[in-house]
């Protein structure tokens, strides 16, 4: 049976509609430690960032923008909550240590080809040793934008940390569904 998506937009797919809405319905529901990571494009991120700081009024959001390479990340993210509580997180650039870690020990950006198991990135290693101290001391959801490069690393080298996941969405064309927003909103306004 063929189904029926004409009350939708054309731009978007239904999908993609449907990843953002579930994303901003967990992080509206949950009261609680949550693992998100979302697959997006790094030139997507301060879009999808604006929209999910748009689309929840009524949650204090933080974004942390990393930059560099980190080996530890709770330290730094348990002192922004003491010093003004917040409810989601949202987290870019995690991706720049395993690109450190990946030239250091192979010598190049292998992506995806992990020929070294046996090794663990520091900042994973760091993940899968705090989760405890995460859930337990920052009662927020953790919303990590990244690529699917950062994702395989997650799965495949920070299994323990990974598990405990609240979901994985895919936002594929922010562009699309920002555009379509926006007119949407602007015929209802001539209307």
């Amino acid at each position: 049976m063929m189904k029926n998506y004409s009350h939708l937009d054309e731009d978007l797919l239904p999908d993609e509609k449907e990843e953002y809405q579930d994303l901003i319905s967990h992080l509206t529901r949950n009261r609680k430690f949550g693992l998100y990571f979302v697959q997006s494009k790094p030139s997507d991120d301060e879009k999808i960032i604006t929209k999910i700081i748009h689309d929840l009024p009524n949650k204090k959001v933080e974004v942390l923008r990393l930059i560099e390479p980190i080996d530890t990340l709770y330290e730094r993210v348990l002192e922004l909550y003491i010093n003004q509580p917040f409810d989601v997180l949202l987290i870019t650039g995690l991706e720049h240590s395993l690109y450190q870690y990946e030239k250091e020990n192979f010598g190049q950006i292998t992506e995806d080809k992990f020929t070294n198991l046996t090794k663990v990135p520091h900042i994973l290693n760091h993940l899968n040793q705090k989760r405890e101290l995460f859930r337990d001391t920052i009662p927020i959801s953790f919303v990590f934008l990244a690529r699917p490069f950062l994702i395989s690393y997650f799965i495949y080298r920070a299994p323990d940390f990974w598990d405990w996941r609240s979901a994985l969405l895919e936002i594929g064309s922010i562009n699309k569904f920002i555009s379509m927003r926006k007119n949407a909103f602007s015929s209802d306004y001539q209307s």
